[in-house]
């Protein structure tokens, strides 16, 4: 990756929320790898390469906090990749999970990605290029409710959070922030494993993947994917031309959420 100078992060900060383990681990190395100036990686210690603050998202005061520690220090971010989430300690029906049980994921996996996009966008001083970099890590839950008909609950916050971004982007020109939502598909994590699955048990994708789609998402190569829903495991150049191309150009509905066809 460092050696596509399109998708160059070179004197760019980057900020990722859930980037201590798992698939945010490897998107923070992705853009390492594509020589960002810092990677603020929150919730994760400090290291030589990575500065780590401690942020519950779905904490005002703890928001509020980040930015501000950001400010003294004179870090202005440039790519903002909201990759925190959390589900339900336990799956299954709504009313089972019951409405104090849903409010509590909305609050990092809806409010807590709006609360960040807002300080993103509203923070004061420059990019280091002239457009910001909006990059959210959904999943197939906020879209395909057949495939994922034990966590509706969870999908329900994601598709929020998902739509959230897309209203913003429908009013937020791509030059000032560029906006791109995928689905990382299914990766082996420390928390997939903590459920009981094993690496054995399913045809996961290779945890670099995510990480290296993110860094294409939040370069000039995806500006014509502003306010859509992806996937990573799509190719590139597909999605770049041909009958793909085609759809996203001249649908203005095609990969969003929402019902289409009424």
């Amino acid at each position: 990756m460092g050696d596509l100078p399109e998708l160059s992060q070179a004197g760019k900060n980057v900020l990722i929320t859930g980037g201590g383990g798992g698939i945010g681990l490897h998107i923070a190395k992705a853009f390492l790898q594509a020589s960002a100036a810092k990677v603020v990686v929150v919730g994760r210690r400090d290291d030589s390469q990575v500065m780590g603050l401690q942020c519950d998202i779905a904490k005002s005061a703890d928001v509020e906090r980040v930015w501000g520690v950001l400010k003294t220090q004179g870090v202005h971010i440039d790519v903002l990749v909201l990759n925190a989430a959390v589900a339900p300690a336990k799956f299954g029906p709504i009313l089972e999970l019951g409405t104090k049980g849903v409010v509590d994921i909305f609050g990092i996996n809806m409010f807590g990605c709006l609360e960040m996009t807002e300080h993103f966008h509203k923070q004061e001083g420059s990019s280091a290029g002239s457009t910001k970099y909006l990059v959210h890590v959904s999943t197939v839950a906020a879209h395909n409710f057949a495939a994922a008909s034990h966590m509706y609950a969870y999908g329900l916050s994601k598709n929020s959070g998902a739509l959230a971004l897309q209203l913003i982007a429908q009013d937020t020109k791509r030059e000032a922030m560029q906006i791109v939502t995928f689905n990382p598909g299914p990766v082996f994590t420390p928390g997939a494993a903590s459920t009981g699955v094993k690496e054995e048990d399913f045809a996961f994708n290779n945890a670099d993947l995510p990480g290296q789609f993110a860094v294409w998402a939040a370069s000039p190569e995806a500006a014509f994917l502003h306010g859509r829903f992806v996937w990573n495991e799509w190719d590139v150049d597909e999605m770049k031309s041909g009958e793909l191309r085609k759809k996203i150009d001249e649908d203005p509905t095609f990969l969003q959420i929402g019902v289409h066809g009424i």
